[in-house]
């Protein structure tokens, strides 16, 4: 005689596998991590970028909230596993990371909130200490096309690391302000920077030259340059281009989106579709050449509105740092691993397209 009960629980372990397997063969569009569910060294992500190999890498900061406490660092997250480097693995003076970026070797760049740059190869870590005391945030890092490493800080002006020494602008010998937020270097080589006041600050190699910014803007918290050499800045509450010498405001006319709803812009970046991503303290926009979409927790799957950092993957994804929920992951369709998709980076090969613009007089890419 048949067992009913043992046929059930066939069926019952049947039905669990196969929604197991249905669950986890999904990508959600929104992926989160924080210090609850995660080794993620803090909710606050001030700093992200995705060097070759799919590797993101993480700069938070240390904070005690929610039940818990974080010691902050630097976090390195393929996907699946994680590594923590902090001021006792590491040649960091501080678990305070403020900013990151890669130079042309994908060498990682890493700035403290307490004024000292080391650099990571994947193996070794190394310190360059600036000429002069600093104890205020590094708050930006960009390489040129010659490989300068660019520093701007927060009451100390801008360093340039030539591979030798430190070159250091500031207000007593140039131009600048000494409280920069953000520097980034073009395709055309020209450096752009810019914090305190309605300037613009552009290096071209010799010296710096002043760009005035428009009437709405009273000082510079982003800077991000785009494949057409446009540079996008934000500021508190607006965002704007200057391209051609000419500046464009994206206020409510132009995008639909209620000024009164745009925060703060920490951080604007661009992905391989074309789509430019600007995020502040009330929200993300996408912008995708022709139309504008705004993302809130009310209207999406995102967790949190406070947007700092953020960065896109080779795969199509978009890395967010948030204020206070640790990182999420965005795909429409969603969010893609290399594992899913059966290859590495180091697989993937690029094709030389037509140069533009055609023609051109200057710069070509």
């Amino acid at each position: 005689m048949r067992n009913p009960v043992g046929k059930y629980i066939i069926l019952i372990a049947i039905f669990l596998l196969t929604l197991h397997l249905n669950l986890f063969s999904q990508h959600p569009a929104w992926m989160y991590w924080d210090p609850w569910t995660a080794p993620i060294p803090s909710r606050i992500v001030n700093a992200l970028e995705v060097d070759a190999d799919g590797i993101k890498w993480i700069g938070t900061e240390p904070v005690c909230g929610g039940g818990i406490c974080t010691d902050g660092g630097l976090a390195a997250f393929d996907g699946v596993n994680w590594t923590i480097y902090d001021s006792l693995n590491s040649s960091l003076n501080s678990n305070f990371i403020r900013s990151l970026g890669l130079d042309l070797e994908e060498v990682l760049w890493v700035g403290t909130g307490h004024g000292q740059v080391s650099s990571f190869d994947g193996s070794n870590w190394e310190a360059y200490p600036f000429p002069i005391p600093v104890n205020v945030p590094v708050t930006s890092i960009s390489c040129d096309l010659y490989g300068h490493i660019w520093a701007a800080t927060e009451g100390n002006g801008i360093f340039m690391y030539d591979g030798a020494g430190w070159d250091h602008y500031h207000s007593a010998n140039s131009i600048l302000s000494n409280y920069l937020s953000s520097v980034e270097a073009g395709p055309d080589n020209a450096v752009w920077t810019g914090g305190t006041g309605d300037l613009l600050f552009k290096f071209t190699g010799s010296e710096w030259e002043a760009v005035a910014l428009p009437d709405e803007l009273f000082f510079t918290s982003a800077i991000a340059i785009d494949h057409e050499n446009r540079i996008w800045v934000g500021s508190d509450g607006v965002f704007c281009s200057f391209y051609a010498g000419a500046w464009t405001v994206f206020d409510e006319s132009i995008t639909g989106i209620p000024d009164s709803t745009i925060g703060y812009v920490f951080d604007i970046t661009f992905d391989d579709s074309g789509n430019t991503w600007i995020g502040h303290s009330e929200g993300l926009i996408k912008y995708d050449g022709a139309e504008w979409t705004t993302f809130l927790p009310s209207n999406s799957g995102m967790l949190s509105r406070h947007v700092l950092s953020l960065a896109a993957d080779i795969l199509g994804n978009l890395w967010i740092g948030t204020a206070d929920t640790g990182l999420i992951a965005y795909q429409e369709g969603g969010v893609v691993k290399i594992s899913d998709i059966g290859y590495q980076i180091s697989d993937i090969r690029f094709l030389l397209s037509a140069p533009y613009p055609n023609p051109s007089s200057g710069v070509v890419n």
